[in-house]
């Protein structure tokens, strides 16, 4: 992944992800490590809490479609490097939102 085109946005608004009964993919174990990652990095990265969300709904069953939703998250991820939540122990814990609303 570290030479992929990186994308805007985590998940296709126009791709609807359906349930593959037919075609599993050939390593589901990778499938759920990766999926894994995302959710400990979800922690961290609230922007890409629902797109994690969808893909973990998939784990039992994972197509090829649905691989290429998590190729997109950590294509999303690569654009956004050094963004996210950082939790320091003792720190302050008080939340800075800024907006730019049009």
């Amino acid at each position: 992944m570290l030479g992929c085109k990186p994308v805007e946005t985590p998940m296709d608004s126009t791709k609807k992800i359906e349930v593959g009964e037919d075609i599993t993919l050939l390593d589901k174990e990778r499938y759920q490590i990766m999926v894994g990652w995302l959710i400990y990095l979800s922690h961290t990265r609230p922007d890409i809490g629902l797109s994690v969300n969808v893909v973990i709904q998939l784990m039992n069953n994972p197509t090829e479609e649905h691989m290429e939703a998590v190729n997109r998250i950590l294509r999303y991820l690569k654009m956004i490097l050094g963004i996210g939540l950082l939790y320091k122990k003792g720190g302050n814990k008080n939340v800075e939102i800024y907006s730019d609303t049009d």
